[in-house]
């Protein structure tokens, strides 16, 4: 019997006799298809099988072991690129009309970039869905675009950032986001993307919005490298890798000790240094905006930063820090 027949009837029986996918089933079945398409073999998995094996594993909830061997599967193809943070930017934020839907953890990320760390960022601009993507902003962030893998290598070792649009190292998987629009469910593959890493980082955070999912992505990447990498997984401002401090919550934290979770409450600075002008373009950002952005800027730089430090106030004050000396104040 093939893989992807295997893994269909696995997931697919009955409620009784169904079970989720082992790790190395998930691989398998991945790192198959991935080959069929990348060489156009008459007995390649087809789409609509594929597709049907993500359906059937989103009615049941993917596991960590499923989206884990899937990633690895993705991961086999791009190279090592020595990255020391991974920021997944795939969900963007919703379109307002005072300039909260600016990709605050873009500035986020080039601040920390300014401050000696490698920062890969890397995404998908779903034009369907209308929301506002940090691909909208990399010229106002001063973020260079990557054409490849080995493009953004270069980048990073020049400028420490780089934006490497999904397209660019995984088209596959982007033609596979776009199986929600056919289908009309949202497969898998959405939580797969963010856990790609394709910057080989030692720490990396994931954003997600719905209840549930923070802890797995931190759990897919305990399963995934439970050595090298530190994760921090939180409730993302509209599901994007940007820190809301506006609402308390737990985030969820995975290293080598395991996978720990951590309630924070809000935490919203009201003396906070702020620029003078809009910072990503377009019109001055009002006082209370501002103070948002500074806020946000300020605990998204904190969340990755406890993934290093494991330690909270010791992250925050050093977000303060860099927030404080950065020549946007």
């Amino acid at each position: 019997m093939s893989i992807i027949l295997e893994c269909i009837r696995t997931v697919g029986r009955g409620e009784r006799g169904r079970k989720p996918l082992s790790k190395d089933q998930a691989f398998s079945v991945m790192d198959a298809y991935l080959s069929g398409q990348e060489s156009q073999h008459i007995d390649a998995i087809g789409d609509d099988q594929m597709a049907m094996l993500m359906m059937l594993i989103r009615v049941q909830n993917e596991t960590n072991a499923e989206i884990a061997g899937f990633v690895k599967a993705f991961q086999s193809r791009v190279p090592n690129l020595g990255a020391d943070i991974d920021w997944p930017c795939y969900a963007g934020k919703r379109v307002s009309d005072n300039g909260s839907d600016q990709p605050w953890h873009g500035l986020a990320a080039k601040i920390l970039s300014n401050n000696g760390y490698k920062v890969l960022l890397h995404g998908y601009k779903d034009v369907a869905s209308g929301r506002v993507h940090i691909e909208d902003y990399l010229e106002q962030l001063s973020i260079p675009l990557a054409q490849s893998p080995e493009h953004a290598k270069n980048l990073m070792d020049e400028y420490n950032i780089a934006y490497l649009p999904l397209s660019n190292f995984a088209p596959i998987a982007q033609t596979m986001i776009g199986w929600k629009n056919r289908y009309g469910l949202r497969t898998p593959i959405n939580t797969v993307v963010r856990a790609l890493n394709p910057g080989g980082a030692r720490l990396g955070l994931r954003g997600s919005f719905h209840p549930g999912f923070q802890q797995l992505h931190a759990e897919v990447d305990h399963e995934i490298d439970s050595k090298s990498l530190s994760v921090i997984s939180f409730k993302g401002q509209n599901g994007e890798s940007e820190y809301n401090p506006k609402v308390s919550q737990t985030v969820w934290l995975s290293s080598e000790k395991g996978v720990e979770s951590f309630y924070w409450a809000e935490r919203l600075l009201t003396e906070v240094s702020l620029p003078k002008l809009s910072l990503l373009g377009g019109e001055t950002l009002e006082g209370d905006v501002k103070i948002q952005m500074a806020n946000s800027v300020i605990s998204s730089m904190a969340a990755i930063l406890f993934a290093e430090t494991h330690d909270q106030e010791k992250a925050y004050q050093r977000a303060v820090e860099y927030w404080d000396k950065a020549t946007y104040s």
